[in-house]
């Protein structure tokens, strides 16, 4: 059994308690392995909610003495970041899986660029503007991602219409364009287990197009000790609401 997709204090927005506390918690659960995905950072640091570039290194350390210490569960040392063009061309995702110590990059497209010159990204768009488009920009980033064969695992994929209301035919368009993008890269599709808990973020008819040759993944996102156990003894019920 995996716990995969965990978050640490350094993103800003998760519980700040010690990494170990994460590790012996999954000890105690049985569990044979765990993935830590913190949000990476970005050189000169233009985005917030994530860590520091300058924690990278620690962050990277840090797991890595954990991994020596513990041989009773298998630490995983991974990322999730968003896909840029502007960085891709600077060769910053190509850095990041050139560090030994990096096992997995994973896409969660919170926003996307929009422009190239000068760089700008959808957080800067009219609330108007990014009700009607958001999903159509971060669609496209996530297949671009996926063709750009430096990403492991899709974070939750159906969190990209979380301003619709209504399901229709663009969004099935667009869900059938990310699906069809993971199959040909072979990078399976998070279920995540944060998302189905809020239904502005799960959407059921995203999951019923994805064919049996997808493959999945189930995430816990948890960005504290008490999501990451409860979401483990959940996890049962809530993959059964992703059937229905």
């Amino acid at each position: 059994m995996n716990i995969f997709h965990v978050h640490t204090y350094r993103c800003g927005h998760a519980e700040n308690v010690p990494d170990e506390a994460y590790v012996k918690k999954a000890i105690e659960s049985g569990v044979s392995d765990i993935w830590f995905t913190d949000h990476a950072p970005f050189p000169d640091n233009p985005f917030g909610s994530r860590m520091d570039y300058d924690a990278l290194e620690e962050y990277l350390s840090t797991f890595s003495l954990l991994k020596q210490q513990y041989h009773e569960i298998n630490i995983h040392i991974g990322l999730e970041t968003e896909y840029f063009p502007h960085f891709d061309t600077m060769g910053y995702y190509k850095y990041l899986r050139s560090l030994p110590e990096l096992e997995m990059l994973l896409l969660g497209q919170h926003m996307a660029q929009v422009s190239d010159a000068p760089t700008a990204y959808s957080f800067s768009e009219s609330t108007d503007f990014l009700n009607e488009n958001e999903y159509k920009l971060l669609g496209k980033a996530i297949v671009q991602g996926d063709e750009s064969g430096y990403f492991d695992v899709i974070a939750h994929p159906d969190r990209i219409f979380r301003r619709c209301t209504v399901w229709d035919m663009d969004m099935e368009t667009v869900s059938n364009e990310i699906i069809q993008a993971a199959i040909k890269a072979d990078i399976p599709l998070e279920l995540n287990l944060s998302s189905v808990e809020s239904p502005k973020n799960y959407k059921r008819q995203f999951w019923q197009l994805v064919p049996d040759n997808a493959r999945r993944i189930v995430g816990f996102d948890a960005h504290s000790l008490h999501e990451m156990e409860s979401r483990y003894v959940e996890m049962a019920e809530r993959l059964n609401k992703f059937e229905e």
